[in-house]
């Protein structure tokens, strides 16, 4: 899943380079979001059997489908048993980016498929904002940073191999960005600024990023 647009010819000039990395993301968004809260509405929250069928699995989340969750439900899910002596902002952080441990005998949302649709929809928007080479995430991080932009591809590959030992999925991400990731749609004019407007939506496309981004998709 995500997206490596592959440009027909450069674009003319950074703004028309946002513009094409923005909108795909930014249309997305505005369509998953109602599906999400429609169909977490139509969900129920049930307990969690203390042992877990083979092949159980949760699906990530987010900062922004955390969110969604607690105004829908009123409260943060999955919930676990007990916090095992831990903080719980600790624990959620722990969970955040790990997926450990399950909350088995807790409380969690029971996805309808109408939630599952919205769910996926954040997943892709997420994938798609990776910041790296033609991915609509690229596009956006080289209006901001330029050239500069190819200094953070080992850091991303990091990231990804890290995040390989609690999602297996994301060593193929960072195989993937490793061969195609070092490009990226390089406009023709490099002098000409972003206006204020551009430079906004630009900055508001790495917030999307860091909201909707789920370091463990599955767990």
């Amino acid at each position: 899943m995500g997206a490596f647009i592959q440009l027909k010819e450069p674009p003319k000039n950074r703004r028309i380079l946002l513009d094409i990395g923005i909108a795909g993301p930014l249309a997305g968004l505005i369509v998953a979001i109602p599906i999400l809260l429609l169909g977490l509405s139509l969900s129920p929250v049930n307990k969690i059997p203390f042992q877990l069928p083979p092949g159980q699995l949760f699906e990530g989340n987010s900062i922004l489908y955390l969110l969604m969750k607690f105004i829908v439900k009123g409260q943060l899910l999955p919930q676990p048993f007990n916090y095992t002596q831990l903080n719980p902002i600790l624990y959620w952080a722990r969970y955040f980016f790990t997926g450990a441990p399950l909350p088995a005998g807790g409380l969690d949302v029971n996805l309808h498929p109408i939630a599952w649709a919205g769910w996926a929809g954040l997943l892709v928007t997420s994938l798609n904002l990776i910041p790296a080479g033609q991915l609509d995430g690229g596009h956006i991080m080289y209006v901001l940073l330029g050239k500069r932009t190819t200094r953070l591809l080992p850091f991303i590959l990091g990231g990804l191999v890290l995040l390989g030992l609690v999602w297996e999925g994301w060593w193929l991400w960072a195989l993937i960005i490793f061969f195609l990731g070092r490009y990226h749609a390089e406009p023709l004019d490099q002098i000409t600024q972003l206006d204020p407007k551009r430079r906004a939506l630009a900055i508001l496309g790495v917030i999307v990023f860091i909201l909707v981004f789920m370091p463990v998709p599955l767990a």
